[in-house]
């Protein structure tokens, strides 16, 4: 008897007809088109965000960092802000906390 009689006849008795119990693969390439509808919930919180524009109203407002940003020839150093106070088109506050600069260099 041959390797291959005795695997058809082992597989014959344990009622296994040689599939590994994979299905067919989907075919490929576009998906056809389907019409859905969804019913539309409203969301369950109002707004959020900044409204814009932003507008500073006080540059007298501003905070600065202690060091400045450095030219390439160290002749002259820029100032450096570290907070901008705006506010949005709602009337409410927006603080914008910007990174200490001096560290980078150019």
């Amino acid at each position: 008897m041959s390797d291959s009689d005795l695997l058809r006849t082992l597989r014959a008795l344990a009622g296994n007809d040689g599939r590994n119990g994979l299905g067919p693969l989907e075919p490929r390439g576009a998906l056809t088109g389907k019409r859905v509808s969804v019913a539309y919930t409203k969301p369950k919180t109002g707004g959020g965000g900044i409204a814009g524009p932003l507008v500073e109203p006080d540059a007298k407002q501003r905070a600065w960092w202690p060091n400045g940003y450095a030219s390439t020839d160290a002749l002259l150093v820029l100032p450096a802000i570290k907070t901008l106070v705006l506010k949005d088109a709602n009337g409410e506050r927006v603080e914008v906390q910007l990174a200490d600069i001096s560290a980078v260099t150019p």
